[in-house]
């Protein structure tokens, strides 16, 4: 009989540790249902209900789990005794909330999810799956401790918080991101082919500033509402927790590998000086059908419709090449935006980001404006372009350290 218990209970406790192993995103009902029967024990009875507050985006897989998988089942356990208050911080009343208890707890790192005790807090997902469960038993074993959380912050003070808390996100990133983007071979020498065709049409001093600038203006429409798109494709997958851990790791591979290769890049230019060695390039056949959109689009008097469509078409076909840096770092904003949200501050840094990416495209102009033939400007970029390598590798493995650890 020994034997047999013996067997029985080896083979109980090989199921256990398989359905642990087996635990999966698509398996959150069952890990509900687990904590639902594990909290078990009696706890003192009060005519206080303890009030939580949680924060998190809906688009957010993390913040779905947390809620479906722990929260709601401690909610049917407890009944009235526990009473958890969920706010969506897609929504500004309820992101303005949120700093508010941060700032009343002293929260230094905020993070997407967040979840308030009466006088205790838990941050992100791995803290507040791992300890709710400890904390709450302190509270309902101990029911002078069943309260609500209060704030108290003004309209001014959440004001001040907000801006100090996206001062600090990710903006020495973005800003590295943006300038090193800006100076991609790729766009530059775009402008500087669009310079060379100008000069040989003869074009005046006046009409180069008009076909700049309007090609400029396209360019950064364009770019920005590809960023605009893209973002709320990242946001909206994200709501999946398997998508939203797919598109974190993807873009922390994607800018890990465009940075190595920014490096090995910056070593074959400095040996060769032969801008054929290097790989992160346009294709030629895309270069082609650049060459052939200007060469097409920028003849006749309509100078500003040409430009702009020129432009717009230009910058399509180059974000082969400039999305190596747009994409993790657009990654990167949506990491830090909540989860989900673009708020104001996020349109402004999506806006300087741009601003920063055509800064070079002006500069070429105005410099083409004042008379510096292409062949120059030609010669600075290739003399330079074993720095703007290195600056786009270390921006990228920058992302990719961000993305991969904040």
């Amino acid at each position: 009989m020994t034997k047999h218990f013996s067997v029985i209970f080896t083979f109980t406790t090989i199921l256990l540790l398989t359905s642990i192993n087996t635990y999966s995103d698509s398996s959150i009902t069952q890990l509900a249902a687990n904590m639902e029967r594990s909290m078990t024990a009696p706890y003192p009875d009060s005519n206080d209900a303890l009030e939580l507050f949680f924060f998190g985006s809906n688009t957010c897989g993390e913040c779905l789990e947390i809620k479906e998988a722990l929260l709601r089942p401690l909610e049917r356990r407890f009944g009235d005794k526990l009473k958890i208050y969920y706010h969506d911080t897609d929504i500004d009343s309820s992101h303005k909330l949120m700093l508010r208890f941060e700032a009343q707890f002293d929260v230094k790192n905020p993070s997407p999810q967040e979840l308030f005790f009466p006088d205790t807090v838990l941050l992100g997902y791995s803290a507040i799956m791992a300890n709710t469960h400890s904390v709450l038993e302190e509270y309902m074993n101990d029911p002078q401790r069943r309260r609500s959380a209060t704030v108290g912050e003004s309209e001014e003070e959440y004001s001040e918080s907000l801006r100090k808390r996206f001062s600090s996100f990710a903006f020495g990133a973005i800003i590295v991101a943006a300038f090193a983007d800006s100076i991609n071979p790729c766009a530059i020498a775009t402008m500087i082919f669009l310079v060379s065709f100008m000069a040989t049409q003869k074009r005046k001093r006046s009409e180069i500033l008009i076909i700049g600038l309007s090609y400029t203006a396209a360019v950064f429409v364009t770019y920005l509402l590809l960023g605009v798109g893209i973002f709320k494709i990242i946001t909206g997958l994200s709501y999946y927790r398997g998508a939203s851990l797919a598109i974190k790791w993807l873009a922390v591979s994607f800018a890990g590998i465009v940075g190595i290769i920014s490096f090995v890049d910056a070593l074959r230019y400095k040996k060769s000086k032969n801008a054929k060695n290097i790989t992160l390039q346009l294709p030629k056949s895309v270069k082609m059908r650049i060459h052939k959109i200007i060469s097409t689009k920028m003849t006749g008097s309509r100078l500003v419709a040409g430009a702009i469509i020129t432009g717009f078409l230009v910058t399509l076909l180059e974000a082969v090449c400039t999305g190596q840096v747009y994409l993790p770092t657009i990654a990167a904003m949506a990491k830090q935006s909540q989860d989900g949200s673009l708020q104001l501050i996020g349109w402004l840094y999506l806006l300087m980001y741009n601003f920063i990416f055509v800064t070079p495209l002006l500069l070429v102009m105005v410099a083409a404006y004042h008379g510096v033939k292409w062949n120059k400007l030609s010669k600075m970029m290739q003399d330079n372009l074993t720095m703007m390598k290195i600056l786009l590798g270390t921006a990228m493995i920058g992302i990719a350290l961000y993305l991969a650890f904040a």
